[in-house]
């Protein structure tokens, strides 16, 4: 039984850093029916720029805000200065343009921080453990889970609960209307990718936190989120979240108990299990777990 809570506590760390990429892909799209396939970028920006802002010696709370701030800068100018002009055109054309801008971003990041990993240094021992009832929990993983936790109920309040976040639903519902309303569409779009980009910072600094260490292609660890979206539904923030954490618990039990059961057709079975979760869902509810139908008048 302690086996199997360690394992759940790792699973849901995990799945906390795919419901923060979720949500920041959800977010984009909602807004501009863009896929965004540079997001794994921006998760890697935030945590390149956490182990650079530790160097210097920033306190970890202050350098954490500032890679969030860094990665959102760097989400709200692809946003305004490369998607927007596009705004019009076919939604295709801008969602193969963020595969370049991802290559374009990963090229970047390898150029400025160099080719090797960064150990990620926390204000815990790194293989430290909370321990209850001859129960351990990796203190990085209930780390992980609480700051996506805040972050995420953060974001919900913004949406839910303020102005502003009535404006960024009602901008992306129907920018046109919006704009009639008089709410500065161009700067919600902006906002959205700012906090895409911000999102996914917290991510990718949970995400170097369980080796220790950031390495240079800890973006591409954003791919094991798109199930979580699809099964979502796409445009849920609600769904996002729950398809994550559920996904990275049962990634981690798969692992477990999966792999060792199918032998050697087990290898790695962990890897593709989401993605084979997602086409039986699919096959079941084709508009995802949390999708609302769209009804049309014919």
């Amino acid at each position: 039984m302690n086996h199997l809570i360690q394992l759940v506590s790792s699973g849901l760390a995990l799945g906390a850093v795919y419901a923060l990429v979720a949500v920041g892909l959800v977010i984009v799209y909602r807004a501009s029916a863009v896929f965004n396939f540079a997001q794994g970028e921006f998760l890697s920006i935030g945590a390149f720029s956490m182990v650079a802002l530790l160097d210097r010696g920033l306190p970890w709370g202050v350098a954490l805000t500032g890679a969030m701030t860094l990665a959102g800068l760097a989400a709200a100018l692809v946003g305004r200065g490369l998607m927007r002009p596009l705004s019009g055109r076919p939604v295709l054309i801008g969602t193969v343009l963020t595969v370049f801008i991802g290559f374009l971003l990963r090229a970047t990041i390898s150029g400025w921080f160099g080719g090797e990993p960064r150990p990620m240094p926390t204000p815990w021992t790194a293989t430290g453990f909370f321990e209850i009832r001859e129960t351990r929990i990796p203190w990085n993983a209930l780390a992980s889970c609480a700051a996506a936790a805040i972050v995420l109920a953060g974001f919900f309040v913004l949406m839910h609960r303020t102005r502003l976040g009535v404006a960024l639903r009602a901008t992306a519902s129907d920018p046109e209307t919006a704009l009639a309303q008089g709410i500065p569409v161009g700067r919600m779009l902006g906002l959205t990718w700012f906090l895409s980009g911000a999102i996914a910072a917290v991510g990718g600094v949970c995400l170097g936190m369980f080796p220790g260490k950031v390495d240079p292609n800890i973006g591409l660890s954003a791919l094991g989120a798109l199930p979580a979206v699809i099964l979502g539904g796409l445009q849920s923030h609600v769904g996002a979240v729950v398809a994550g954490l559920s996904l990275g618990t049962l990634q981690v039990l798969a692992k477990e108990f999966f792999n060792p059961a199918l032998g050697e057709l087990g290898h790695d079975f962990h890897e593709v299990f989401p993605y084979l979760l997602m086409v039986v869902v699919l096959a079941v509810r084709p508009h995802g777990l949390f999708a609302d139908r769209a009804v049309a008048r014919v």
